[in-house]
C-alpha cells in the first residue's frame, strides 16, 4: 500500500537526486535539507533527524580524516613519495606502476581523496621530471586510489558508512580486512588493465607546452609603456582598475626597479613600463585612448612572468574550499595571498569568461602569478592545492614516526577488534593532539567538513527510506519481477545500478540510498544482507565513468587536461571488468 509518508520520501529523494546531479546547491547543503524536510514533515523524529551528527559511521569518517591530516603535517606521506622519486624513470609503463601502487597501498590505510590531494602536485612535478605527459599519469593515480580503498573498510568513507549501517541493523561492525581478499583481487585487475590497455587509452603527448599557452594566454599578456600623456597617470592599481578595457597590472618596472604584484596604494606614473593582461580587441583601442604603448609588439611568456622575485603556477580549488562559489572579483587575491589570478581552466579547457566573473567551482585550475615569498600561503591554506612545488616539504622525523605509529595502533587495535573502529579513531586522534603531531586548530582548517555535514544530514534519508515502506515497496517489486532470477543475477543488477546514479551523484549519497533497499531484499530473499551491501561499498566507491561521480577523478579533470570523453573511454572496460568480477566473486565469497 502506498503511503503519504512513502510519497513524501520518494519526492524528497527525488529532489535530492535532481539537487546532487544538477549541483544547483552544495552537496553538503542538499544533505542538510533533506534532513530538515524529513523532520518537518514529521517522517523522522527530531532525535532521527540528528542521529547522523553521532552516527559511528559519522565519527569514523572524521577520525580517520584527521589521522590523514595528522600524517600529511608531520611529513610522512611526503617522505614515502621522495623515495619514489629517486626512481623516477621516463618509462611511462614504469612510472605508472610505481604511482599505482604507492597510492593504491596508501589508499587502503588512510582516506583515498587525502591521498590523491597530495599526491597530485608530486606525480605533476614527476611527470616534468620523467619527461612524461601528465594526463598519462594522473587517471591512473585517481583509479588507483579508489581500487585501493576498497581493500580495507578504512579505505574510503563509503566503506565505513557501510560498516555503520550494518552495525546499526545487525549489531556487528565489518572488520578491517573483512573483504579484504576481493579488494586485493579487483586492485590487481586494475593494474593489469590500466599496464595493458588503460595507459594506451590515455590522451596526451610529451609535447612541453607553457602555462601561458595552455590557457591561451599569449595572445593577452602584453608589455605596454605609459606615454606622459596618458589618462592612467596618477591611478591606483586595483584588481581590475580600468573595467572598460579589462586591464589587469601584473608588474611594473620602473627605472632600475621592479615592483611585483603592485599593491592597491602603487600609483602608475609616466615612462612606467608594466605587464598587463587585457582582451585581444582592446589592444588597438588601449594604446589610442589609454596613452600607452606596446612595446615591440611582444607577447609575455613564463620566463617574462617568473623570476626571482614572482612566480607563475596552477592551483587545483580544493572541495573544503573558502572560495567556492565566489566569483573572482569578489576575492581580494592581491591582499589575501599577494597573488593575481590570470586564467581559469574547467573541465579540461579554459574558462572563455572574462576572469573576474568566473564562479569558482571544485576542481577549478586557476593560473596564478604570486610573490615567492607569499607561497606559503597557498601551501597552508585549504582553499587550494599548488601543483608546483617550489619549496622542499618540511619532515619533522620525531613527529613523523609518532604519527605513523599511531594510526598503525589505530588499524591494528581495529582490524582484531580490541576496540571499535570509531573508539579506535578518536583515540588516535587524541594521541595526535597530545603529542603534538597536529594541532587541533590545524586539523580544524584541514577538515573536509562538507563530508561530515553531507553524511551527517543523508543519514537520516536511509532511515526515511525504511521507516516510511519505501525500502519494503521497492523490494516487494522488485521480487515480483524478479524473484526467481538466481542471486548472481540480483547482484549484478545491484552494482550497475549502484555504478550509474554514483557516476553523476555523491558516492556516499547513492549507497546512503539504496542500502536500506538492499537490505530489505536480501531478507525477502532470505539471503546474507552483507553480501548486498558490500555490493553496494564496491560499487560506489569504484566510480571510473565520469570526473564527476568521485572527488578523486573530479580533483585530477584540470591539472590532467582531460574531457568527459577521455574518462568513458578508459573507464568503461575497467567499470565492466570490475562489474563481472563482482557478478561471480560476490556470490561466492559472501553467500
Amino acid at each position: 500500500m502506498i503511503t503519504a509518508s512513502v510519497v513524501i520520501v520518494v519526492l524528497i529523494c527525488f529532489a535530492a537526486i535532481v539537487l546532487f546531479i544538477t549541483e544547483l546547491l552544495p552537496v553538503d547543503v542538499t544533505a542538510m535539507l533533506v534532513m530538515v524536510a524529513l523532520m518537518l514533515f514529521g517522517i523522522v523524529t527530531p532525535q532521527e533527524g540528528l542521529s547522523g551528527f553521532s552516527n559511528v559511521g559519522t565519527i569514523s569518517v572524521f577520525a580517520l580524516l584527521v589521522l590523514s591530516i595528522g600524517l600529511e603535517s608531520t611529513g610522512a606521506i611526503n617522505y614515502l613519495v621522495n623515495r619514489i622519486e629517486g626512481y623516477a624513470s621516463d618509462s611511462e609503463l614504469k612510472t605508472i606502476i610505481a604511482i599505482s601502487l604507492l597510492v593504491g597501498i596508501s589508499s587502503a590505510f588512510l582516506n583515498n581523496t587525502a591521498i590523491v590531494a597530495i599526491m597530485l602536485p608530486i606525480t605533476v612535478r614527476l611527470a616534468n621530471v620523467s619527461k612524461l605527459s601528465v594526463s598519462k599519469l594522473l587517471m591512473p593515480m585517481s583509479f588507483a586510489a579508489m581500487a585501493g580503498g576498497c581493500i580495507t573498510i578504512i579505505g574510503t568513507s563509503t566503506n565505513v558508512i557501510i560498516s555503520g549501517i550494518h552495525a546499526e541493523r545487525f549489531g556487528q561492525p565489518f572488520g578491517v580486512f573483512e573483504f579484504s581478499l576481493f579488494g586485493i583481487i579487483l586492485f590487481i585487475l586494475f593494474l593489469l588493465y590500466i599496464t595493458l590497455i588503460g595507459r594506451h587509452l590515455l590522451p596526451g603527448s610529451n609535447k612541453k607546452t607553457s602555462l601561458t599557452e595552455e590557457y591561451d594566454l599569449d595572445k593577452y599578456l602584453v608589455q605596454v609603456e605609459v606615454m606622459p600623456n596618458s589618462s592612467l597617470i596618477g591611478k591606483k592599481i586595483t584588481e581590475d582598475f580600468h573595467p572598460k578595457y579589462g586591464i589587469r597590472v601584473l608588474e611594473i618596472m620602473r627605472g632600475s626597479g621592479t615592483v611585483y604584484i603592485p599593491s592597491d596604494v602603487e600609483k602608475i606614473q609616466a615612462a612606467d613600463v608594466m605587464n598587463i593582461k587585457t582582451t585581444v580587441l582592446s589592444l588597438v583601442e588601449v594604446q589610442q585612448k589609454l596613452g600607452l604603448r606596446i612595446k615591440r609588439n611582444i607577447t609575455l611568456d613564463d620566463q617574462e612572468l617568473t623570476s626571482e622575485e614572482a612566480v607563475l603556477f596552477e592551483a587545483v580549488i580544493g572541495n573544503n574550499s573558502y572560495l567556492l562559489g565566489k566569483q573572482v572579483k569578489d576575492v581580494d587575491f592581491r591582499q589575501m595571498f599577494d597573488a593575481i589570478p590570470l586564467a581559469v581552466r574547467r573541465s579540461g579547457a579554459s574558462v572563455p569568461t572574462k576572469v573576474s566573473e568566473v564562479e569558482i567551482q571544485f576542481g577549478d585550475t586557476i593560473l596564478l602569478e604570486a610573490r615567492r615569498s607569499k607561497l606559503e600561503k597557498f601551501y597552508n591554506s585549504r582553499d587550494f592545492i599548488v601543483l608546483e612545488k617550489v619549496k622542499k616539504p618540511n619532515f619533522r622525523q620525531r613527529h613523523m614516526i609518532l604519527s605513523a605509529l599511531i594510526v598503525l595502533g589505530v588499524v591494528l587495535t581495529a582490524s582484531t577488534a580490541l576496540l571499535p573502529l570509531e573508539v579506535a579513531g578518536l583515540t588516535g586522534v587524541v594521541l595526535l593532539f597530545v603529542t603534538g603531531c597536529v594541532s587541533p586548530r590545524f586539523v580544524y582548517r584541514k577538515m573536509e567538513w562538507r563530508i561530515i555535514f553531507l553524511l551527517a544530514g543523508l543519514i537520516p534519508l536511509g532511515v526515511a527510506v525504511e521507516k516510511s515502506g519505501l525500502s519494503n515497496a521497492i523490494a516487494d517489486a522488485l521480487l515480483v519481477n524478479f524473484g526467481t532470477l538466481s542471486p548472481a543475477f540480483i547482484i549484478s543488477g545491484l552494482f550497475a545500478i549502484t555504478i550509474l546514479l554514483t557516476s553523476f551523484m555523491s558516492n556516499n549519497a547513492t549507497a546512503i540510498l539504496l542500502a536500506p533497499i538492499a537490505i530489505t531484499l536480501a531478507e525477502k530473499l532470505g539471503l546474507d544482507p552483507k553480501a548486498f551491501l558490500i555490493t553496494i561499498m564496491f560499487a560506489a566507491s569504484t566510480s571510473f565513468l565520469t570526473p564527476i561521480g568521485y572527488q578523486t577523478n573530479t580533483l585530477i579533470y584540470g591539472p590532467g587536461k582531460y574531457k568527459f570523453w577521455d574518462y568513458l573511454k578508459v573507464g568503461s572496460l575497467l567499470t565492466l571488468l570490475f562489474w563481472l568480477a563482482a557478478t561471480i566473486l560476490i556470490p561466492w565469497l559472501y553467500l
